[in-house]
């Protein structure tokens, strides 16, 4: 996955666990998350989600945004969302 970070709007930084529905392969979830532009990084992870995503959006709304397209787009069948307080 690249680095999409220099081009990634700001304002509201967090962090996505992904589980994938049964029906979507890694490689693509991988392909249909490709180029959104609010992803700084994807990790492929153990336990119970597949994939940590590192975002950054512009407000509480484009992260609604995010999710539903993640879910209805790119076959994340559940998600966790935790908010950024404060980046160091």
């Amino acid at each position: 996955m690249a680095d999409h970070s220099s081009r990634a709007p700001g304002g509201l930084e967090a962090f996505i666990d992904v589980r994938l529905g049964a029906d979507t392969t890694y490689d693509a979830f991988l392909g249909r998350i490709e180029h959104l532009r609010e992803i700084r990084d994807a990790v492929h992870m153990t336990g119970p989600y597949d994939y940590l995503l590192h975002i950054q959006v512009v407000d509480t709304a484009h992260l609604d945004r995010f999710l539903r397209a993640l879910k209805s787009e790119a076959g994340a069948a559940q998600t966790q969302t935790r908010i950024a307080l404060r980046p160091t």
